[in-house]
């Protein structure tokens, strides 16, 4: 695919994202950034500069919630014109509070607060390697393999994708698979499900999830100033996918009261096959590259949602560019998504409290800055500020509980130092 040109006159290399608020398994991101890569990576590495080494640090706060710092580590050797090798090294820290679910106002007489918090406090290490390697003048295989694991949830999978130009290398053709198995082992076990909180009983010490990810994609050069991306994923996952930390509170279904306290732990279903339709567009404006992409997410589980995100790159000077970037987010709630139980219903086969199974809608803005010195490399200081809200009063909110307002409102600040080296 004839890149080399065009990624040089836009300079555009491919970001790295992470979503607020999200601690989890980063296997499944990883796969998929790596599938979507592919077709761009043509234009990475020389012979000249066989390595190209990429070190940063980063730091997300949550106001009054979750703090996350992060050290993360790429390392590439180009092995020669067709061949080369990445290995990939993270380590997290995760501590603050997280909302349970439970409802806001216990009793008719309780003031309207914020949502009831669990603290935690977690670390996590990673690795990966990816080997990318020609297999016709034509077709390029990519496998990559990867491990997470903490104290309470562990992670291990494969991915692998074939590229294929076509049309003078103006078109090519992806396809990618990945697969991985997660342990979920919370220190105190796995409790009955949809049981009340005083009476759940351990069931078991650990469960498992899977998950396989099919994507098939294409890459089009349009003309010498757009390159056009379509990747469509489906995926299934199976396994235990209820979240051991979140309860649900059951109130009356008048006055909204929880008088008693009573919480029962949450159920999901144990299957759930997805479909995203991913699209992106870069253009080049003589000097500056205008980013743009569109992320369509639907599930079996009920949930529908839409990503647009825009990035524009301008140099400022030969050696110093300025990047802004906006995300706009926004989902529908799962089919078995309750802020609440009532006391004189039946419990259902399914149900969650947890926020990110709610309604719900989030902005980001940010901007990024690079600076080449003279001595070589490159480095980049980001900063993004989100906002996530979602329906504070849902068809299930009764009384006091509708009054006080049921989603719990995060503000976030992302802070992002790197320095990448070719030689």
């Amino acid at each position: 695919m004839q890149l080399t040109k065009q990624a040089k006159k836009g300079q555009a290399k491919k970001g790295q994202t992470r979503q607020g608020g999200a601690v989890r398994s980063l296997l499944s991101a990883a796969s998929a950034g790596l599938l979507l890569a592919v077709p761009l990576a043509h234009a990475e590495g020389s012979s000249d500069e066989p390595w190209r080494v990429d070190v940063g640090t980063m730091r997300y706060s949550e106001k009054n919630r979750i703090n996350v710092s992060e050290l993360n580590f790429r390392a590439k050797r180009q092995l020669g014109e067709e061949d080369s090798l990445s290995v990939r090294a993270d380590y997290d820290s995760v501590s603050g509070a997280s909302p349970t679910g439970a409802a806001k106002i216990q009793t008719t007489s309780s003031a309207s607060g914020g949502a009831p918090m669990a603290s935690f406090k977690a670390a996590r290490t990673a690795m990966g390697v990816d080997w990318d390697t020609s297999l016709t003048p034509e077709t390029r295989l990519t496998l990559a393999a990867d491990h997470s694991s903490q104290k309470t949830y562990s992670s291990a999978g494969l991915g692998g994708s074939v590229a294929r130009d076509f049309n003078q290398r103006n078109t090519t053709l992806v396809f990618g698979a990945s697969y991985s198995v997660d342990t979920i082992k919370p220190a105190n076990g796995i409790h009955t499900e949809l049981m009340t909180t005083n009476a759940a009983t351990i069931r078991a010490a650990s469960e498992e999830k899977s998950q396989v990810d099919l994507q098939l994609g294409i890459t089009q050069v349009l003309t010498r100033e757009a390159l056009l991306q379509l990747n469509y994923v489906r995926g299934n996952a199976s396994g235990y996918m209820t979240n051991p930390y979140k309860i649900i509170s059951e109130v009356d279904p008048v006055t909204g009261v929880n008088a008693n306290g009573v919480a029962r732990t949450e159920k999901r279903p144990d299957k759930r096959g997805s479909n995203v339709i991913y699209a992106q567009l870069n253009y080049a404006l003589e000097s500056a590259v205008l980013y743009s992409s569109y992320r369509y997410f639907q599930d079996d589980w009920g949930i529908k949602a839409h990503t647009v995100d825009f990035k524009y790159r301008k140099p400022i000077t030969e050696r110093l560019y300025i990047q802004p970037n906006i995300r706009l987010y926004t989902q529908s709630a799962a089919d078995f998504y309750r802020s609440m139980l009532y006391t004189t219903e039946i419990t259902p086969a399914y149900a969650s409290a947890d926020y990110r199974m709610a309604k719900m809608h989030t902005n980001s803005v940010g901007v990024k800055l690079g600076y080449k010195p003279l001595s070589g490399g490159e480095f980049t200081t980001r900063v993004e500020v989100m906002r996530q809200d979602g329906e504070q009063q849902p068809d299930d909110a009764v009384g006091v509980q509708k009054d006080a307002g049921v989603f719990p409102t995060l503000d976030a600040v992302l802070f992002h130092i790197g320095y990448t080296l070719a030689f």
